[in-house]
């Protein structure tokens, strides 16, 4: 389903006429933006699989403060895990703890200075790649974002928000986005289990 295709949904959606491209639309320019808008912010608040991307981290030579600096993905929306590998002749990465990075000036900035690798997801010009759960979810949220400007209707945004609610929820449960869980590296429990007891 391309750009154009999502668009319609949103529209079909609201009960208006679909478009053709988006040099000939009355609202083209507010369509296209509300639709990068909205593919973003999907992508960067719920970390959807096909969008997960796994890359090494080149280290800078420049420091942030007292902390080593690795240049982030052009493409980089939202970082999952960071894993380091502690022994130069291991290729095995561990996985670290959040408490151990930061994101600063486009970079992961840590006090380790070994290799680097990282999940994250990735910004996405190809639309071909998206799921069906994540293009529905799309025509939905735009469908909302629009409701006000063509419809006038509170209740009609609030309508589309719980369906763009409902597809999340139906992409949990397929396994579609990941679960939080995943994002805790090993020891974590031990971790917090010891905060407990302290």
């Amino acid at each position: 389903m391309s750009k154009i295709e999502i668009i319609n949904r949103a529209l079909l959606k609201l009960g208006e006429p679909p478009i053709a491209s988006l040099n000939d639309a009355a609202f083209a320019t507010s369509y296209e933006m509300i639709f990068n808008d909205v593919k973003n912010l999907l992508l960067s608040a719920y970390p959807w699989r096909f969008a997960v991307k796994t890359k090494k981290l080149a280290r800078l030579e420049k420091m942030f403060f007292n902390r080593f600096m690795y240049q982030l993905p052009a493409d980089f929306l939202l970082l999952i895990k960071v894993y380091i590998r502690t022994d130069a002749d291991v290729a095995d990465f561990r996985l670290v703890s959040a408490e151990d990075y930061e994101i600063a000036d486009g970079c992961v900035t840590a006090f380790y200075k070994g290799a680097i690798q990282i999940d994250y997801v990735a910004r996405l010009d190809d639309d071909s790649n998206f799921s069906p759960l994540f293009r529905e979810a799309m025509a939905a949220k735009m469908a909302a974002e629009l409701a006000m400007r063509l419809k006038h209707s509170v209740a009609i945004k609030q309508t589309f928000d719980n369906e763009f609610f409902n597809l999340i929820r139906q992409a949990e449960l397929n396994n579609e986005i990941m679960k939080s869980a995943e994002f805790l590296p090993d020891g974590s429990w031990i971790k917090i289990r010891h905060a407990w007891t302290e």
